[in-house]
């Protein structure tokens, strides 16, 4: 499958850590067995187990339900669904479970201009991003948006980049959704990518991957 821009962007989970030290923000934004996609001081960091970041967070621990991190010689858990350090406060949350397919991926209706889209779940792609068939089929004027290219495994492509005004898959609506629209018949799918994904907390677990909208 071919991916857009590779970047990821912050998500809902976070601790302040109180030291003597200059206090950094951590977001995780992303729970895995044995690694953690973390936000620390709005940079993106991908740990695995034993490692540490370059601002001297080491990660201790991680699967679909927490990661355990160290900073500063002193332990923290991370959950999708609360805050640690600082304030706390139970959030309302919304979920969609997503149950793999026999390739291992991931795929979810979703909701763009009223009309039903199969969403191919992609971490790895930067904006969400359909084929410029699939947005006349929808009824998306894409080429009022900004133009420019991409690159895909066929190369570099023509694109335009635009908001959509709202994306909602299951309960988890999110408003002001950038998009890419690519030239042609590719992706043969719409690719639910980062953002959308970054207003959510996500984890993977047996094959179900589980969404989270945190308010």
């Amino acid at each position: 499958m071919a991916r857009l821009i590779h970047c990821w962007l912050p998500m809902a989970l976070s601790v302040s850590v109180l030291t003597g030290w200059a206090t950094p923000s951590i977001e995780a934004t992303g729970l895995l067995r044995d690694m953690a996609i973390l936000l620390i001081d709005d940079r993106q960091e991908t740990l695995r187990v034993g490692q540490r970041s370059s601002s001297g967070v080491r990660l201790l621990a991680a699967d679909a339900q927490r990661a355990i991190i160290e900073v500063n010689g002193q332990e923290f858990e991370l959950r999708l669904s609360q805050r640690v350090g600082g304030h706390y406060a139970e959030p309302v949350a919304r979920s969609v479970q997503i149950n793999s397919d026999a390739r291992g991926q991931f795929r979810v209706a979703g909701v763009v201009k009223g009309q039903t889209v199969t969403f191919l779940v992609d971490t790895g792609a930067t904006l969400l991003a359909m084929s410029s068939h699939q947005a006349q089929r929808l009824g998306i004027d894409y080429r009022s948006g900004e133009p420019g290219r991409v690159t895909t495994a066929s190369g570099v492509t023509e694109a335009w980049f635009l908001t959509l005004d709202q994306v909602t898959v299951g309960d988890i609506r999110v408003d002001g959704v950038r998009a890419a629209i690519v030239q042609g018949a590719f992706p043969a799918e719409a690719l639910l990518g980062m953002s959308f994904l970054r207003h959510v907390g996500f984890a993977e677990d047996g094959g179900v991957l589980t969404l989270l909208q945190r308010f």
